[in-house]
């Protein structure tokens, strides 16, 4: 590793990581590309993160408490030096050319401030619910737009200067806060490239209450907020209007269960089924082709389930969102004291 002020600058936030941090760092310092440093902002764990950290050449940064991905990332970021800050979570593994081709695209395109990249097709455990989410994550970046309108902390690139003109990440935000910077970025002028070539393996381990619980609280809620808060949607990524349209099929088709027995009812509820699928046909032949028939059938019914808890979590989201109007219009309308 170079002496002098390395090109790239790797910040991985951890929290109780200890099961994935080893296999983090160990695909880093496998890399092909020498030039760069690693630091690592542990988030107050309880386990054995931070041990296992000192294991290997990178810095180790102890946050005072448990402050979030978001502050986490920004508090190592302050002490990195490098040209381009790489946000990397502890439980992705790179490929030994991620690095050079992070660099490289960085170099190669001078007017793209920032960029990201997207899963592998599989992830590291193997079963169901995890192949399952990490397709899906797959998927959706890999049949996106390169011009993106948002960035992914997960495993994200970005111009030094830039990171720090826009204000870095939002501590307030517990999740989907590479979301929020991503639309400030965008709204900046700042131009965003999913590079869809730039894949890494995920070592994030679902379980069907883990995922449904993650989606509806980690995504859906807040996703929801961040949209009326900021008005930033466009037909891309998660908000697809085929996306946004299998939210009410898929509950009209759990309306319609208890009505299957009348012949009307059954011909119209198949007919909505026809739809759901269709709308979904992308992702669930990407589900066939890579882990067959059985899976696909298994993913298009978890794909149901996940819009029903997607649009609990848009209704739970809107009703925060209306809280914060309510809180906002009373402290406002208080009188000074």
């Amino acid at each position: 590793m170079s002496e002098a002020v390395p090109r790239l600058s790797v910040i991985i936030p951890v929290f109780n990581g200890e099961a994935t941090i080893g296999g983090c760092l160990l695909a880093l310092y496998a890399s092909e590309f020498r030039d760069f440093e690693v630091i690592v902002a542990d988030d107050k764990s309880t386990d054995g993160s931070a041990l296992i950290t000192r294991a290997f050449p990178c810095r180790l940064i102890r946050c005072p408490a448990n402050v979030g991905p978001a502050a986490a990332r920004n508090l190592a970021a302050s002490q990195a030096s490098g040209t381009y800050l790489f946000f990397l979570d502890a439980d992705i593994l790179i490929e030994p050319d991620s690095l050079g081709q992070i660099v490289d695209a960085l170099d190669s395109r001078p007017e793209v401030d920032a960029l990201f990249g997207s899963f592998h097709s599989d992830s590291v455990p193997a079963n169901f619910f995890s192949r399952y989410k990490n397709l899906v994550h797959h998927y959706t970046h890999q049949n996106s737009r390169e011009e993106a309108a948002t960035f992914c902390g997960g495993f994200g690139a970005i111009r030094r200067g830039v990171f720090f003109e826009t204000g870095g990440f939002d501590p307030q935000y517990r999740f989907l806060e590479d979301v929020e910077m991503g639309i400030r970025l965008h709204r900046a002028g700042n131009r965003i490239w999913l590079l869809k070539r730039l894949r890494f393996f995920h070592c994030k381990r679902y379980t069907f209450f883990g995922l449904i619980r993650s989606d509806l609280f980690q995504r859906a809620v807040p996703w929801t907020r961040l949209i009326l808060r900021t008005g930033a949607i466009r037909n891309d990524l998660n908000t697809r209007i085929s996306n946004v349209l299998s939210v009410p099929i898929a509950y009209l088709l759990l309306a319609g269960v208890p009505a299957l027995a009348f012949a009307h009812a059954a011909f119209a509820w198949f007919w909505l089924l026809v739809a759901f699928v269709a709308l979904n046909r992308g992702f669930l032949a990407c589900a066939r082709r890579e882990f067959g028939g059985r899976f696909a059938m298994r993913a298009a019914l978890m794909c149901w389930m996940i819009y029903l808890s997607s649009g609990l979590g848009v209704m739970l989201g809107m009703l925060g969102h209306l809280s914060d109007q309510l809180r906002g219009a009373a402290a406002e309308a208080e009188p000074a004291p």
